[in-house]
């Protein structure tokens, strides 16, 4: 059992949660082992393992932190000094400011940086130096890392995960005829969308696209869509939402979910919403850059294939997904699918992950 509970510097792990690196962070403090304490910001009210924790009081933030969000955090390592210290922002100058001091005034404690979001990492290489270890969520970022002068000895890679549920019948997954796109929305990714709702207009197919409007070109992206799809979001064979609120419906009546775009800038490397469609059976297809294709990857070297790797180009993804509605492989893809996230991203393997790297840390500050 630790000695001192592990300080969890991110967000407050309190609701509503709607972004991907707070709902990671809630799942994996409560399938943390029952002898593995730890410490984070939230609601001392509702903790998250009541009696397990040490839950230090802070508002609500927004997708963005703000700076009082970051001082809050920020003042959390300073007032509880003995504890060793898992950050969860993105790093920056003011964090690695306060993790200098720290390191004068306490230079055995412990600091463990987790990136939430790896776009942009290499730039990051000075801050992650002096850390004692580094968690990449994909094998992707850590090369990356590796590459741009992180100590390889202080990298590990531990993909996130999601809640297993009960996956629908491959068969019911495969008559839905119904596409997916659940992300952010830019130009690039709405010239993909567009040219895939025409390539699948003959087929009867459906496509539904929700994305919260919190990205750089959301607005002028939408108006794209909304003006070259005009006919189809009449009809209703296209929708375009907005933030949604039950996502397990949209999934429930989908048969493949799309990663349009080329980048997870502000999401976690293996988006959360691509594994929660995969543990309900909807197989995916994702343009072919990492580090999201990683996902199908690691289907491969698992002997399943979960969904198809398409080309950027937008015709060429168009092309690529078009077939597939044609075929008849999305059954068993969907089989594939829940059988991957059952396997590979599970809560219960992930927070053992974590629990493992936070002990051996502590076994060679001891040494």
């Amino acid at each position: 059992m630790s000695q001192k509970p592990w300080l969890i510097i991110s967000k407050p792990l309190r609701p509503p949660f709607r972004d991907g690196s707070t709902v990671l962070l809630r799942d994996l403090v409560t399938h943390m082992p029952p002898g593995r304490a730890l410490a984070y910001l939230g609601d001392p009210n509702a903790p998250l393992r009541p009696g397990a924790d040490r839950v230090i009081g802070a508002p609500a933030a927004g997708y963005a932190p703000t700076m009082g969000d970051k001082l809050r955090a920020l003042a959390a390592m300073l007032r509880h000094p003995g504890l060793p210290v898992h950050l969860s922002f993105t790093p920056g100058k003011a964090t690695a400011a306060v993790v200098s001091l720290l390191r004068r005034l306490q230079p055995r404690r412990l600091f463990v940086q987790s990136l939430m979001s790896s776009h942009g990492a290499e730039s990051w290489t000075p801050l992650l130096r002096p850390l004692d270890a580094v968690v990449a969520l994909s094998h992707g970022t850590a090369r990356r890392l590796r590459d741009a002068g992180v100590p390889e000895a202080k990298i590990a890679t531990i993909r996130p995960a999601v809640a297993a549920c009960p996956p629908d019948a491959p068969a019911e997954v495969a008559a839905r005829k119904r596409l997916l796109y659940a992300g952010d929305l830019d130009q690039e990714i709405a010239a993909r969308l567009v040219a895939l709702a025409r390539a699948t207009a003959p087929s009867g197919w459906s496509l539904t696209i929700a994305c919260r409007p919190k990205a750089e070109g959301d607005a002028d992206a939408r108006t794209h869509l909304q003006r070259e799809l005009a006919g189809d979001l009449a009809s209703g064979r296209v929708e375009l939402l907005a933030e949604v609120a039950d996502m397990d419906a949209l999934y429930r009546r989908s048969a493949l979910q799309l990663f349009a775009a080329t980048h997870t800038r502000r999401k976690v490397d293996l988006p959360l919403a691509l594994l929660e469609g995969l543990a309900r059976g909807v197989p995916a297809a994702i343009v072919d850059v990492s580090p999201a294709a990683e996902l199908l990857h690691v289907g491969h070297e698992a002997g399943l294939r979960p969904g198809l790797a398409a080309p950027a180009e937008p015709d060429a993804f168009a092309r690529a997904v078009a077939e597939v509605v044609h075929g008849d492989t999305v059954a068993a893809w969907s089989e594939a699918a829940a059988a991957l996230a059952a396997r590979e991203f599970s809560l219960a393997q992930m927070a053992s992950r974590y629990d493992a790297l936070y002990s051996d840390l502590e076994s060679k500050r001891r040494a």
